[in-house]
């Protein structure tokens, strides 16, 4: 009996079909496998900064400081702070805030308060001294957009025009001042209003003796000012100073050498400039506030043109 031809070619392409099958299956069983080996091996790795990016945030607004965050040393070496939060701090520079046309260094009243106000509405807090320090040393998290405020020599008017004003706005600043004008020159500060500021949030440090050019003076004559200086506020104060505004702005090399030789932590100097942690903390530079600024133009100078 001959075979049907018709039926072999059935089972033939039957034959075939199977076979195509069973080796689509074992191909795609490997490659099942690969692929989960795979998966396994290119894992993603959330970097230790996001995984953790929660403690950037405080649980509560009303903190100015975030001191008690606990970011790790890792996260510190591997993103410079203010990448996260803003690039640079400015630092405030006033004298007197008073009255007299066509002076630069007063500032009235008025314009102080607006220009606070103004502070306040955008959300800039201010910082201390100290706070300003431990941000340059170690670059713990300063609040997201902070500020310095500071005024140069201790005039009278620091504590009763700008003082009110300052708590009016729950603000912290610094006052450098000329210790031997201190109860001795009525248009200067006493040692009570000294004491008074300097234990609700206006720190008082030191702006040297007689307000020498310390650029121009010999080195030991830098370190006698700056530290007969610290020693008289010490004494007032009853707590050390660590910080001083070098006036007119001048320094050297001596200057700073003396700064340090007399246990000044951070020194300011009047040259304009934003800061940021990398540089020198004994030439700082500050944004000097002239009466003759209009309001648009103190705005700029928070924020100059890179």
């Amino acid at each position: 009996m001959k075979p049907n031809k018709n039926l072999l070619t059935i089972i033939a392409i039957a034959i075939f079909i199977i076979s195509i099958g069973v080796i689509y299956g074992l191909n795609m069983s490997k490659i099942s496998k690969q692929t989960l080996n795979l998966n396994t091996i290119y894992q993603p790795i959330i970097p230790e900064l996001f995984s953790k990016e929660k403690k950037l945030v405080p649980k509560s607004s009303n903190l100015s400081v975030y001191d008690s965050l606990e970011i790790d040393e890792k996260i510190y070496k591997s993103l410079p702070i203010f990448e996260i939060y803003n690039n640079k701090i400015p630092i405030l520079m006033y004298h007197s805030i008073s009255y007299e046309k066509g002076n630069s260094l007063r500032v009235s009243k008025e314009n102080f308060r607006l220009q606070m106000k103004y502070l306040k509405d955008n959300n800039y807090t201010p910082i201390t001294v100290d706070e300003l320090y431990n941000y340059m040393q170690t670059g713990k998290i300063a609040p997201k957009k902070p500020i310095v405020i500071t005024f140069d020599d201790g005039y009278k008017d620091n504590y009763t025009n700008a003082y009110p004003i300052l708590k009016e706005f729950k603000f912290k600043a610094t006052i450098f001042v000329i210790t031997n004008t201190i109860d001795k020159d009525i248009n200067y500060l006493t040692s009570n209003e000294i004491k008074s500021m300097d234990s609700n949030n206006i720190r008082i440090e030191s702006h040297t003796v007689a307000h020498e050019h310390l650029d121009e003076i010999s080195y030991k004559d830098d370190l006698i000012t700056m530290k007969a200086s610290k020693e008289k506020l010490e004494k007032i104060l009853n707590r050390k100073i660590y910080y001083i505004e070098y006036p007119y702005g001048g320094y050297n090399d001596n200057v700073i050498k003396a700064a340090k030789e007399s246990s000044y932590k951070l020194a300011f100097s009047t040259k304009f400039g934003l800061i940021d942690k990398n540089d020198n903390i004994y030439s700082l530079g500050r944004i000097f506030v002239n009466s003759n600024f209009t309001f648009d133009e103190f705005k700029s100078k928070l924020n100059p043109k890179k």
